[in-house]
């Protein structure tokens, strides 16, 4: 538990924000820190469960939810901050299904909600350099093979009712579509939000 809220210097070098926001441990910037996490977690649940921005293929939900996710830890670089972002989405999503308010599938809110945990686990140990962008790459495409599993899984407990018999008959085409969207999610926001060369000040 010690580690967890910990700032990340790799990351905080990394990020295109480093010369305006760098970590600290007042109790003034925590709940600045807090309130901007939770402010994207927010962003993002909102945007997962917009349209479907005219694509038809499966797994493309992460498309619109990584960016924010990213976004707040390149501007809050600490361990944990994915997690704090997940958790205010799913928050904002439950209180979304509860209004009826916008559009969601459960795959989509299952691949927003590993999606925080998975960049804490993949930059967990990160270094400054381009395997930031394959390590974001790397956790998107896991987050969404977790939904995968849950659109699978629900295709096949609900069968036709729950539009399975369609999804069924693709399924090996969706899963590689489910692991290329969140592959390209991530690293397209990881190339957004952060740098591979560290600024001289950064040093």
């Amino acid at each position: 538990m010690q580690n967890l809220w910990t700032a990340n210097p790799a990351l905080a070098k990394a990020s295109r924000w480093w010369t305006s926001l760098r970590p600290t441990d007042n109790r003034a910037t925590t709940a600045r820190e807090l309130a901007i996490l939770m402010s994207l977690g927010v962003v993002a649940a909102v945007a997962t469960s917009a349209g479907n921005l005219g694509i038809s293929l499966p797994g493309h939900a992460i498309l619109r939810g990584t960016l924010p996710l990213v976004l707040g830890i390149s501007l809050v670089p600490r361990r944990g901050s994915g997690t704090v972002m997940s958790m205010a989405a799913v928050i904002t999503l439950a209180g979304m299904r509860f209004t009826g308010a916008g559009q969601l599938n459960l795959a989509a809110a299952t691949g927003l909600a590993c999606l925080g945990p998975a960049l804490d686990v993949a930059f967990a140990v990160v270094r400054p350099g381009w395997r930031i962008y394959v390590l974001a790459a790397m956790a998107g495409a896991a987050a969404n093979l977790v939904a995968f599993a849950v659109r699978f899984g629900s295709a096949a407990w609900l069968g036709e009712a729950g539009g399975g018999r369609g999804f069924l008959s693709f399924w090996p085409v969706a899963l590689v579509s489910f692991v290329l969207f969140g592959a390209a999610a991530g690293m397209i926001s990881a190339l957004a939000w952060f740098r591979t060369n560290p600024p001289a000040q950064a040093e």
